[in-house]
């Protein structure tokens, strides 16, 4: 799977600003719109983590609890930052806490 632009029918202004797909619901354009004044700020938070610990890698569970945010906050700003070449994807994996095998990333 290419991760490197955006998704088919999503805004044109991904990675920069968190997307949604124009066929989607009302609900996820607004949801979208809601978390984009927080959404800078995270990403500069998850960026700043991966290159703390550069050139280890980080799963997004880690990053979140590095910085204080659930991980469903975490997982689309990591998306956007490898969409804008920003992070990439490492070929290590961790355990997260129910044991489930997840993916490393760290700073480009």
């Amino acid at each position: 799977m290419h991760y490197n632009t955006a998704p088919e029918g999503a805004t044109t202004n991904y990675p920069d600003s968190p997307g949604y797909r124009h066929n989607a619901p009302e609900t996820s354009r607004e949801a979208a719109e809601a978390v984009a004044p927080m959404a800078r700020n995270h990403r500069a938070q998850v960026l700043a983590v991966l290159k703390e610990a550069y050139p280890e890698g980080r799963s997004s569970d880690q990053i979140a609890y590095a910085i204080g945010l659930s991980p469903y906050s975490v997982r689309p700003r990591v998306s956007e930052l490898q969409a804008a070449g920003k992070v990439e994807r490492t070929d290590d994996r961790a355990k997260n806490e129910g044991g489930r095998s997840v993916v490393l990333w760290r700073a480009a």
